[in-house]
């Protein structure tokens, strides 16, 4: 099969990988802004930021986006959430009719209705056509994919092309599990980013021995999204697995959402921790997400959501740490 993945940052290159290891011919081409990326693995060296060489893949620039997506029988889109709009509106004019495999985070984002909502339901609009979108969910960290570390996803969209996509990608590492429920497993990947970023709270604010308050936070995150998701159109047992529970702990556990919240947590403003952590490379969905989930919940009418207007009243109104948290109240179930 002819796979193309579009951006080779951490997961696109990952994917790549993991497409290469299974017999696919794969095209990764890189945004304007992988070039140094690129240049690197021309030369025979290891991918920047994977380690790993990229054997075997063909390399694109930037400017090749029409042969990197000639004859492409699946296409998956590995940028990051700020880039799905720019690169696919660049992509439409040579993007064949196939599955398009979204391994993007996520992210909410204001819709032609002018109200927030889905990335692919967004990206449609711009584009003005229909994308046979499939989603990527679940616990995917980036390094342990393209090392073979046993990972679980759960794929989302119409059956058919997500069977197609299951098919293509899964292998004894990597399993994948499959839904039509697109909306909610979209949703998922969107919300968890933020409530991520308000776990990584209590690490910076009473450091490593808040395994209880942290565990207890867990906990109502996925009450509040079962919450949300519902609210989106999804179904709540999409939050119960891979693509909710399963990225909600990994995301938590290590990753840059967790550090902008430790950070935070500490008492350091969150638009200074976002500039900084840009500035070096380690860009935080959590920080945006965290003001869009709020707005999300205020124009879907979901009300009783302690943790989120928690961290919201945190990071976005800056609001003490230490007394936040104290006036925080779990909500029984």
């Amino acid at each position: 099969m002819h796979v193309t993945v579009l951006g080779a940052g951490y997961m696109g290159s990952a994917i790549a990988c993991v497409a290469r290891r299974r017999g696919h011919d794969v095209r990764l081409w890189g945004t304007w802004l992988d070039d140094a990326l690129l240049e690197a693995c021309e030369r025979g060296a290891p991918h920047p930021r994977l380690k790993l060489g990229l054997d075997g893949i063909a390399l694109l620039r930037s400017s090749l986006l029409a042969e990197a997506l000639r004859g492409a029988e699946l296409v998956i889109l590995a940028v990051n959430s700020e880039g799905v709009v720019p690169v696919m509106t660049r992509a439409v004019r040579f993007l064949p009719n196939v599955p398009v495999l979204s391994v993007t985070k996520g992210l909410l984002e204001s819709s032609a209705t002018g109200h927030m909502d889905r990335i692919d339901v967004v990206a449609a609009q711009a584009l003005r056509r229909a994308v046979r979108f499939v989603h990527a969910g679940g616990p995917a960290k980036a390094m342990e994919i393209a090392r073979g570390v046993l990972t679980w996803m759960q794929f989302a969209g119409s059956l058919e092309d997500v069977e197609a996509c299951a098919r293509a990608l899964r292998d004894d590492a990597l399993v994948v599990s499959v839904t039509d429920d697109l909306a909610g497993a979209a949703l998922c990947s969107a919300l968890k980013n933020a409530y991520a970023t308000g776990l990584g709270l209590w690490d910076g604010y009473v450091g490593a021995d808040a395994h209880n308050a942290r565990a207890a936070c867990f906990t109502q995150a996925i009450v509040e999204l079962r919450a949300l998701v519902a609210a989106g159109g999804g179904r709540i047992e999409t939050v119960h697995g891979p693509a909710g529970i399963g990225d909600l702990h990994v995301t938590a556990a290590a990753g840059r959402n967790r550090l902008f919240g430790e950070r935070v947590g500490r008492g350091q403003p969150a638009r200074e921790v976002a500039a900084e952590m840009s500035a070096s490379g380690e860009l935080t969905e959590g920080y945006p997400a965290i003001s869009a989930a709020w707005r999300f919940a205020r124009e879907q009418g979901v009300c009783d959501l302690p943790l989120l207007e928690s961290i919201h009243a945190i990071v976005w109104e800056a609001a003490d740490v230490g007394d936040t948290l104290a006036r925080f109240r779990i909500i029984p179930t």
